[in-house]
């Protein structure tokens, strides 16, 4: 039987992070609970915006990769090392995201992604919007995620 596990929301590009146009938010980290091989099944992305600035609807590419890439909010490059862990790589354009006064979210189902025996996943976004992340002084824009993952062994 198939038991879908969800990993919790975790945070891309944090409140007060600058992150521009052709640069990464910061590396994040999801625990596996053991050594496991599976597959993420869907994504879900969130955009909100605690203070004055606007809700985001970024382009961008979501990395998956199966060791820490130890990328810093606003890094413009991801070294050769590191860029041999990319597991997958999953695009989201600008017209995928549903967006309110209030938030933005995009729903992934289509880009199921296996991953090898791992005790843990590493998840990277690369913004590719012209609009930057947290660029005015009042600005507490946020990118969040959640995935539904199997784990096969």
């Amino acid at each position: 039987m198939l038991k879908l596990r969800e990993a919790g929301l975790s945070e891309l590009i944090g409140i007060d992070e600058q992150v521009d146009q052709n640069e990464y938010g910061g590396s994040v980290e999801i625990p596996l609970g053991g050594v496991f091989s599976g597959e993420i099944l869907s994504f879900c992305l969130y955009s909100t915006e605690g203070g004055a600035g606007a809700i985001q609807v970024p382009a961008g590419t979501l990395f998956i990769l199966d060791a820490d890439p130890a990328i810093s909010a606003g890094d413009a490059a991801m070294t050769g090392a590191e860029r041999t862990t990319v597991l997958a790589q999953v695009s989201v354009a600008a017209s995928d995201w549903k967006a309110d006064a209030n938030g933005a979210s995009v729903f992934i189902c289509d880009s199921p992604v296996p991953f090898h025996a791992a005790s843990s996943l590493f998840f990277v976004w690369f913004h590719e919007d012209a609009a930057s992340f947290n660029d005015g002084g009042t600005d507490d824009e946020q990118l969040e995620f959640n995935f539904w993952y199997r784990r096969d062994s």
